[in-house]
């Protein structure tokens, strides 16, 4: 605590808290020199520092809190938004803020209300998904709770930022191109990309991150009327910042723009000349504001305190539950009950398990404290029950080096691998390497890197081969001619979290060698020493062995199977596609054809293709669940816990259904253009006309229920659903009743998700619930008048199971009355 009293400092009026924000606001710049206001716009806190005031001390926060030893691991956001549940959300946010404050932070980096535009972008995972309501409505209880500890929740990516593809430019970082330019209708960002960001802010956010990415050819961090629209139309009053090191490349124009703190690099190249009085005072003025309003001045972070507790520990556990999504379930295959004497647990189910999104959002794992899959499983089963284990497959990592014993130089000279390299002064060099094995020095940013391997490889084994490439930069590899693999990583580890290789499996034959290129540039590659990150090549395999038979005769002799697949995912790169990297399709394939009780774990970050679908008996999205895994599962194994996740993001039949799907593996392009507007994932055309493998919102609950509309009240405050849900099961379920909304005029653009209503109920009980449609709903840009309105006509609102139940269906026209239909009761499906 300050040393503010009830009853005020006159000396201090920015201590009362008796006094309005603005009048305390007032005070401190009255206070404040003309120097200490240029320094504060510099990002130097001397002065608050001075008055023992707290000041911006950021944390990455995606899905708890990066880099504190001790921090609770939180299921990655993405598994939060399939809860569904806000109430949830705000408790998630005010955990992570108690613990951000616990270890002395001031400003929480996020929540993440990036849409999922591409399903292969590489930061879905941190994110809440693909629908802007859902979106905005977790959001915006995020930040409550967060706030409510008394900090800043930074939202992040201000603006329409949604790959990582070239995100931050292309090539070495002296001469760095420019990043991604978006070319995007002013209507698609107010009906789309706005949205959650206005919830956000609506429910009190102090600060927004601007992005890396450039808008119709500007970056946004330097583009005044992007960055006026939250406080000119939303009635904003809180400060921005920038991205990392990137999202501003001319600091004067960031400044005259209206972006207000540098970032976390220091003044980053501003000056006092570019300020301005005005500017300058507005600056500090917004930044006062956030640090008065947050409650940080009255209330600021401890020195040091542990920032786990048991109580975050079990939220870890209940949100990992809570955002598991049960898929499939035939023949009643979950829960296991006591007919089941014997589990096989596949894949990477032990302390290679994936907990968390790689980059930026990840935490550090307490071993101490995390629970394996495996454990978890283990653990609950107790001794009446037999858990044997196989590996199966090493999921989604780089394989162990290719070894030089394997490499012929192209002529058969001997053994090795010819490199060619460009040197600073543009002339190339050639060397002979023992392998394919290259690390640079972040240091030296104009080194004179590898640009090209050529060799041929041979192997001891008949058979397919896994191969990888771990890589910083870009990079293609042929075998005799063919492309194998071919895509780009800002870093092959991003700060934290999974590796991030590129993955094939190829067929060699025994001693017949193989003709072998790389072609390489630093693209992408962030060379930043302060991160430990430069250019990276190394070549991986894994060559015939008996991984999968084994984890099959595993299968065969149990009752049940258990597989984990996975895929990693994070900040500094995209997924080159939908399919489960390496060899875990054939993994889960074989398992289900000697055991017809396979459950497939999803440890994904998002849509995975399924080929197996029509073979296995259940399956389960469950993210990246966070420390908490191993007890999450078994909870949902064993029917201890409900799954009671709904779909955040469309699963699409194949890539071609959904938007940005025009970029092909390691491509990268300089222009990406959003012609199809607002409709996203499961508004997509792709996805209206042929369906999805499973649609947004879509998950199994524990029961079956049926549902029915009762009746509609629509007035100017918006309208409310009243619906009755009856639980036709043996157990208790929650319930998640969805609303979409078709506009009149609009109808190319899909019904877009506009209330939903979680119903807890008991087994073969009946429930009433409502769900609101907002007046905003209704609304769509204007060009003529500059911003969103309300749209006239008669609109369909759709009550159903998910995005494409075709569900029940009354008319409305705002503020005047519905036209319902012939109600008719709607059962959930069991798959």
């Amino acid at each position: 605590m300050t040393t503010a009293a009830a009853g005020g400092d006159r000396a201090r009026p920015w201590l009362d808290p008796a006094l309005d924000v603005q009048e305390r606001v007032d005070a401190l710049m009255t206070d404040l020199s003309d120097d200490e206001r240029v320094a504060l716009a510099l990002a130097d806190w001397t002065p608050l520092v001075a008055r023992t005031l707290p000041f911006p001390h950021y944390v990455d926060a995606g899905s708890g809190v990066r880099g504190v030893e001790g921090a609770t691991a939180f299921p990655t956001a993405i598994a939060l938004a399939a809860t569904f549940d806000p109430v949830l959300a705000q408790e998630y946010g005010a955990a992570v803020g108690a613990e951000a404050r616990a270890a002395g932070y001031t400003v929480l980096l996020g929540p993440t209300l990036d849409l999922a535009r591409d399903p292969r972008g590489g930061r879905v995972p941190e994110a809440l998904g693909e629908d802007p309501y859902l979106s905005g409505l977790l959001g915006a209880a995020h930040v409550r709770g967060a706030q409510g500890r008394h900090l800043i929740a930074q939202l992040k990516h201000y603006i329409a930022y949604n790959s990582e593809a070239r995100r931050t430019g292309w090539g070495p970082l002296r001469r760095r191109g420019d990043a991604i330019d978006v070319r995007v209708a002013r209507a698609t960002l107010e009906d789309a990309y706005f949205l959650p960001f206005r919830a956000a802010v609506e429910a009190g956010a102090w600060s927004m991150m601007g992005s890396y990415n450039r808008i119709d050819g500007e970056y946004v961090c330097q583009t005044a009327d992007l960055l006026d629209i939250p406080r000119r139309e939303w009635g904003w009053r809180g400060f921005y910042a920038p991205d990392f090191l990137f999202a501003v490349r001319d600091p004067a124009a960031a400044v005259a723009a209206g972006l207000d703190v540098p970032g976390l690099e220091g003044s980053a190249g501003r000056t006092p000349e570019m300020l301005g009085t005005s500017r300058r005072d507005a600056i500090v003025e917004r930044i006062l504001r956030a640090l008065v309003g947050s409650g940080l001045v009255d209330d600021p972070p401890p020195a040091s305190a542990p920032p786990s507790t048991p109580e975050h520990r079990d939220l870890a556990r209940r949100a990992a539950i809570a955002g598991t999504v049960l898929l499939a379930n035939r023949d009643r295959a979950l829960p296991l009950g006591d007919e089941v004497r014997s589990v096989a647990v596949l894949g990477p189910a032990g302390a290679d398990a994936m907990f968390t999104v790689g980059g930026s959002a990840a935490v550090t794992l307490d071993q101490r404290r995390t629970l394996t899959p495996l454990e978890g499983i283990r653990t609950r089963a107790g001794d009446g029950v037999r858990i044997a284990s196989a590996q199966g497959s090493w999921g989604d990592v780089p394989l162990p080096e290719v070894p030089a014993a394997a490499f012929t130089l192209p002529d058969g000279s001997g053994p090795g691998v010819r490199v060619e390299r460009v040197s600073a002064d543009g002339s190339t060099v050639q060397e002979v390497a023992a392998c394919v094995a290259f690390r640079g020095s972040a240091q030296d940013l104009d080194g004179a890197w590898p640009r090209r391997w050529t060799t041929a490889v041979s192997s001891g084994r008949t058979g397919l081969h896994r191969v990888s490439l771990a890589v910083s930069g870009q990079a293609t590899l042929r075998l005799d001619g063919q492309v194998v693999l071919a895509g780009a990583r800002e870093a092959t580890r991003f700060i934290a979290g999974p590796a991030y290789p590129l993955q094939a499996r190829v067929l060699l034959e025994a001693g017949v060698p193989v003709p072998l290129e790389i072609d390489y540039e630093v693209g992408p590659g962030i060379l930043e020493p302060a991160l430990g990150l430069g250019p990276e090549l190394r070549l991986g395999w894994q060559q015939p062995d008996s991984l999968i038979d084994d984890a099959v005769a595993a299968a065969a002799g149990a009752d049940a199977a258990v597989v984990l697949v996975n895929a990693a995912s994070g900040e500094g790169m995209d997924r080159d596609g939908l399919a489960l990297p390496g060899d875990q399709d054939e993994l889960v394939a074989r398992v289900a054809a000697v055991n017809p009780r396979t459950i497939v774990v999803l440890n994904t970050p998002g849509a995975v293709l399924m080929p197996w679908i029509d073979d296995v008996a259940a399956v389960l999205a469950m993210w990246y669940p966070g420390e908490q895994f191993g007890a999450a599962l078994a909870a949902v194994l064993f029917g201890d816990a409900e799954a009671g996740g709904r779909l955040p993001l469309t699963f699409p039949f194949d890539r071609a259904q959904l938007p940005g799907g025009d970029a092909v593996p390691g491509s990268a392009p300089t222009q990406v253009r959003y012609d199809e507007g607002v409709a996203l994932g499961y508004r997509s055309a792709g996805v209206r006309r042929s369906g999805a493998l499973f649609p947004f919102g879509y998950g199994l609950g524990a029961a079956p229920v049926r549902q029915e509309v009762t009746g509609v009240d629509v007035d100017a405050a918006g309208a409310v659903v009243r619906i009755r849900v009856t639980n036709l099961g043996d157990r208790p379920t929650v319930h998640v009743a969805e609303a979409y909304l078709e506009l009149e005029g609009f109808e190319d653009d899909g019904a877009a998700l506009a209330g939903l209503a979680r119903v807890p109920i008991a087994a073969g009980a009946t429930a009433d619930a409502e769900i609101f449609v907002a007046p905003d709903a209704f609304q769509r840009y204007d060009p003529d008048l500059g911003s969103r309105a309300v749209v006239a006509g008669m609109h369909r609102l759709r009550i159903g199971l998910h995005a494409l139940d075709p569900g029940q269906t009354v008319t409305i026209r705002p503020s005047e009355g519905t036209a319902p239909q012939e109600p008719q009761a709607r059962e959930a499906p069991q798959r």
